[in-house]
């Protein structure tokens, strides 16, 4: 089996997010470092007035949420991705996965980005060149996995600037998803594991893909069955509650 691990958007943001991440050491982890770099705690974040009201909460809790579900089966269930993609601001927990940034250093990263949005002071061509400058003074490391960017859905292996251009570039232009689906199934992954928060990728991707791949929810369906599915001892059929929600 080949798996990729796909990192949703913002479109997927909902109020009490952080309260259902998977409950295993791995994520409980991310949790106490999150609460130890933002400033005043992540505990209130995700209540449905902050997130309205808050860039900054919107984008340190997609985040949190993304990199506390990839740790889930990497670090607990020993379920290794073959690739990894981000929808838009979801590049960022792909980067964290693929080894390229930490996780403190993406929560600096997006809150600086989300800083930067709040603010609006500048053209949004102007704001991936600040975010470039941001980082341009974190280390470069080496590819740990295959990373699909969002902004040009192409597979990048061993070209570290080539991720961080994606992640400046993620804040002025738009996912090419289509794009990112077709390369994705040219890395041969047959089975894609969506990240937390919801569904909303599962949903696209149930709509379209057919037979191509097959992908859950990891938030849906749990992370003990999430990790039997991307070992192949379960498939991908049912658990369609959320099939509403919109990307």
């Amino acid at each position: 089996m080949s798996v990729a691990f796909l990192f949703p958007g913002l479109g997927s943001l909902r109020p009490g997010m952080l309260h259902r991440l998977p409950d295993t050491a791995a994520s409980a982890t991310v949790l106490a470092e999150a609460e130890c770099v933002h400033p005043g705690g992540v505990a209130e974040l995700d209540t449905a007035g902050t997130l309205a009201e808050s860039e900054v909460a919107r984008h340190v809790c997609l985040l949190i949420a993304g990199v506390a579900g990839a740790r889930a089966l990497m670090e607990d269930e020993h379920v290794r991705p073959a690739v990894v993609a981000g929808h838009g601001l979801g590049c960022f927990g792909a980067a964290v996965a693929a080894g390229l940034l930490s996780f403190p250093e993406a929560l600096r990263a997006v809150r600086i980005r989300a800083e930067l949005l709040e603010r609006a002071e500048e053209p949004l061509p102007d704001l991936a060149i600040r975010m470039a400058q941001h980082l341009a003074t974190v280390p470069r490391r080496t590819h740990t996995l295959p990373y699909v960017t969002s902004t040009g859905g192409v597979c990048l292996r061993g070209d570290t600037n080539g991720v961080f251009d994606d992640l400046a570039r993620s804040v002025s232009l738009p996912v090419r998803w289509v794009e990112m689906t077709a390369t994705l199934r040219g890395t041969g992954a047959d089975r894609w594991l969506e990240m937390p928060p919801g569904r909303a990728l599962t949903t696209v991707l149930e709509e379209v893909q057919g037979d191509l791949a097959g992908i859950v929810s990891v938030e849906e369906r749990g992370i003990a069955e999430a990790a039997e599915f991307a070992r192949g001892e379960a498939d991908g059929a049912g658990g369609a509650d959320e099939a509403d929600e919109g990307e």
